[in-house]
């Protein structure tokens, strides 16, 4: 690896073996390259026979390296040769990836002694770095070392393995006699990042007007992590990889979705996890209410006129509530409830609480009925889930304790109400927990009521026809049981009628990481579930339909 006067000996030597025999020339200027014992690669030893490889009690190491590098970034390398009772060294040294192509960059930081040189290696390119004339280093006893830097690939290529050989070399003018020694150091390739998660946002609501400050908890949060609003961004402060503080920017009233991403593009999406509320009201107030009479019997419909009204405002006309049809900021539609004759007050209420009263404003006219009922919900427009989870129907009603109520079904817009939901309910009872059956489906659906007192009868039916669909089904979750405060990596549910779009819900709030493998797979990356206890687990496809529920037990 050497001696310069050896170039015509180890020209003829070397050239059986070296597709570059031109780089044999002036060993002393700096060794062949390709012979640090990479695969596809001979060693030092090819040429300086005469010692075993790795014999003689000598080394070479390579030091400097990380365990793993970060793609790059800049690394000062040393090899470091020793032998005792030597005083003459060399090296070479390259950088391959899995597939045996050259890894990263090379940058020579001591002229004097190392330099860099290129060859072909079973088709593809390698670099190496090696010493220079003046890098033999003649003279030093028991060691030299040689240093340079390596520039990590740019973007993540798997492990890098380093390649070295060494020449403990006995300075004799030829290549009898010296030791070559040869190692290699394993560089792992970074982990692969990791999406992040949401868990918590603390508060979950605030103003239309933004300005709100929100704590995102979760997990896998970098530095340099954006967040958004219903796509609007808002700024972020990074606290650590489990916690994120962000300032809402404004939005119309509504939930909204929240989603944060890191810089390198993976994202987390918290559906529906902020609510912006709308400015408070000032306090409801009644202008009349038309007409202003009508049967002791319900059923009348009246506009309420005032203002500042709010959606979700209820109504209530002396002893019942109404059924609250539309609402506008000025008006609102209602059916009157079953109510004894006589003179009553109007009550509207926010759902901030803020209410109105309209003294003496309806009359109930003629005999109280013996008999009375009305449907309260559903009422139209509804989405219900034939063989999912179950909905509420809710009525009221007038008749002595001795009455019995029967419930049945239409699918046919209360042409015929062919299917029964329920016989001989007490008069005590005004609502009732239905599961559609499976196989129904229309967009005709109504709901009727009857009362049976004595020969006196009533019913009532559903103002408008609802819809009836087919519902996801869950058949098996994966795991079914867990740890308490822990986090399932891959929640796996299976069952039928999956659809594009779909949402998972635990315990009715949807989870982030679903992913739809096909109409009768799910998977749910990153589950948290919090104390021990059990946890309802269910689907919900875009059309409204909701499956039955299935528990998620943490022990």
């Amino acid at each position: 690896m050497l001696h310069f006067r050896q170039k015509i000996k180890l020209f003829i030597l070397c050239a059986v073996t070296l597709s570059w025999v031109t780089f044999a020339y002036g060993f002393s200027s700096g060794p062949p390259p390709a012979n640090t014992g990479a695969p596809g690669e001979s060693t030092c030893n090819s040429c300086h026979g005469g010692a075993a490889l790795n014999s003689g009690g000598g080394s070479v190491t390579i030091t400097g390296l990380p365990a793993t590098y970060t793609p790059g970034t800049r690394y000062d390398v040393t090899v470091t040769v020793s032998q005792s009772g030597r005083s003459r060294w060399g090296f070479e040294c390259t950088a391959l990836a899995a597939d045996n192509s050259f890894a990263g960059t090379f940058n020579v930081t001591d002229t004097a002694r190392t330099q860099t040189f290129q060859a072909s290696v079973a088709g593809k390119v390698r670099t190496y770095v090696l010493h220079t004339s003046s890098g033999t280093q003649a003279g030093t006893q028991g060691s030299a070392k040689f240093t340079f830097a390596w520039t990590a690939p740019a973007a993540t290529v798997g492990t890098v393995t380093f390649y070295a050989a060494g020449n403990a070399a006995n300075g004799n003018g030829g290549d009898s006699g010296d030791n070559i020694y040869t190692t290699n150091v394993k560089v792992n390739a970074p982990a692969a990042a990791q999406p992040p998660a949401i868990t918590s946002l603390s508060p979950t609501s605030g103003s239309v007007d933004g300005g709100t400050t929100v704590t995102i908890t979760g997990s896998n949060f970098a530095n340099g992590i954006s967040t958004t609003f219903n796509g609007k961004n808002a700024p972020t402060t990074f606290v650590d990889n489990k916690t994120i503080r962000v300032t809402t920017p404004a939005n119309a009233a509504g939930a909204v979705d929240v989603v944060v991403k890191n810089s390198d593009g993976l994202s987390a999406t918290a559906k529906g996890a902020f609510t912006y509320e709308a400015a408070a009201l000032p306090a409801p107030t009644l202008a009349g209410i038309s007409p202003t009479n009508g049967p002791a019997s319900g059923g009348t419909d009246v506009t309420i006129n005032g203002a500042n009204f709010a959606q979700g405002a209820t109504v209530q006309i002396g002893a019942g509530q109404a059924t609250v049809t539309s609402v506008s900021t000025t008006a609102i539609k209602a059916k009157t409830p079953i109510n004894p004759s006589g003179t009553v007050d109007v009550v509207v209420k926010n759902p901030d609480g803020q209410q109105a009263v309209l003294k003496g404003a309806f009359t109930f006219e003629g005999s109280t009925p013996s008999v009375a009922a009305q449907i309260v919900d559903p009422n139209g427009g509804e989405v219900l889930s034939a063989g999912g989870l179950a909905f509420n129907i809710s009525w009221t009603v007038m008749a002595s304790s001795s009455a019995t109520q029967t419930l049945d079904l239409s699918t046919d817009g209360g042409l015929n109400f062919g299917t029964s939901i329920a016989t001989g309910l007490p008069t005590s009872t005004t609502s009732f927990s239905y599961s559609v059956p499976s196989g129904i489906s229309t967009d005709k659906a109504r709901v009727r009521i009857r009362i049976t007192d004595g020969n006196a009868t009533a019913s009532d039916v559903s103002d408008a026809d609802f819809k009836i669909a087919a519902a996801p089904v869950i058949s098996t979750i994966s795991p079914a049981t867990t740890t308490a405060n822990s986090q399932i990596a891959k929640l796996k549910i299976n069952g039928s009628n999956f659809a594009d779009g779909l949402s998972v819900e635990l315990n009715g709030t949807a989870l982030s990481g679903v992913k739809l493998k096909s109409a009768t797979s799910i998977q749910v990356k990153k589950v948290n579930v919090g104390a021990a206890g059990a946890y309802k687990i269910r689907v919900k496809n875009p059309d409204g339909t909701i499956s039955k529920e299935v528990t998620l037990t943490a022990q």
